[in-house]
């Protein structure tokens, strides 16, 4: 059986597995970006759980998914409140470290309110950092779809390899480039990258052949670069599909990357085309530009598909 051209077992516990981050978001919101060396009044302000994964597996747990998470939680307020806000939505936690004496991971957001597009400054502890051997790897293996965002790239590398051993699908997440990564391009099934990352590390400023390159250098049968408000570009099978982004009043962008590859991983346990995967993943991102936080903006299935078959 095939979704998007990708093998997606059946009959196993889990529909996704995802090891990667989770952190709690300092969301501030700003009538206009800050200048240097200036202050000003917040327009509003909330403490809020979030992480590229975590967020990810939230909105797929919403959707009907079966999910479960492997990271590392800090046993500070912050990483209760991660670590609660998971296990409140039905996220299995059997994987999940919970580091003595350490932080959790933050975010301090600036959200520009006249156009909604954030700036995130990010503090993860060292401590934080998931070793291959903390991984249970049964976990990874009772999983249709493993998600990684390669931040612990050992880690990351080795879930991966247990996953593709058991055929298991696996779909990569990179917003920025932190150490070798195409190792970890190399054993994807889908790597999904920003526009950012795809540039840093082919050096084409072009998203097309940037798309190429990243083709060529990761062997998957599917890359795609996300693109904000221009939308998503995409190969598989030695075709290029770009698929417009919806046109939204956004609020909020924060958590938009995340609610995308969750539209995606979605579409690939529905055996969807790509285009369909991808449009309804482009619309379920924008709705969620349309409410400000992360999780609290994630739509329901039947907003995202309504938006992406207009």
């Amino acid at each position: 059986m095939t979704a998007i051209g990708i093998p997606i077992p059946r009959d196993k516990p889990f529909d996704v597995v995802g090891v990667g981050q989770n952190a709690v978001d300092h969301l501030c919101s700003l009538a206009q970006f800050p200048t240097f060396n200036s202050k000003q009044q917040m327009t509003s302000y909330a403490w809020q759980p979030g992480g590229q994964v975590a967020t990810a597996l939230v909105a797929l747990q919403r959707w009907g998914c079966r999910t479960a998470y492997i990271g590392s939680f800090g046993d500070d307020a912050a990483g209760q409140l991660s670590r609660r806000s998971l296990a409140e939505e039905g996220v299995d936690l059997t994987g999940a470290l919970q580091r003595a004496g350490t932080a959790n991971q933050m975010a301090v957001i600036l959200v520009d309110q006249r156009s909604g597009e954030r700036t995130v400054l990010v503090h993860r502890p060292d401590e934080l950092t998931v070793r291959p051997k903390e991984i249970l790897s049964d976990l990874v293996r009772s999983a249709r779809v493993l998600h990684l965002d390669g931040y612990d790239l050992e880690a990351a590398l080795a879930a991966a390899a247990w996953a593709r051993e058991a055929g298991v699908a696996v779909v990569v997440d990179i917003d920025m480039r932190h150490g070798p990564v195409e190792r970890l391009l190399a054993l994807s099934d889908a790597a999904i990258v920003s526009e950012q990352f795809a540039r840093d590390l082919t050096g084409e400023a072009d998203p097309e052949s940037a798309l190429g390159r990243l083709a060529a250098a990761s062997g998957s049968p599917v890359v795609a670069i996300t693109l904000g408000v221009r939308g998503v570009v995409a190969r598989a099978g030695g075709t290029t599909l770009h698929v417009p982004s919806f046109p939204v009043q956004c609020v909020d962008a924060t958590g938009a990357g995340d609610v995308f590859h969750a539209g995606f991983i979605y579409g690939m346990l529905r055996e969807w085309s790509l285009e369909r995967a991808l449009r309804f993943a482009n619309a379920a991102a924008a709705l969620k530009c349309t409410r400000s936080g992360g999780r609290p903006g994630i739509p329901s299935v039947a907003e995202a598909e309504d938006l992406a078959v207009s």
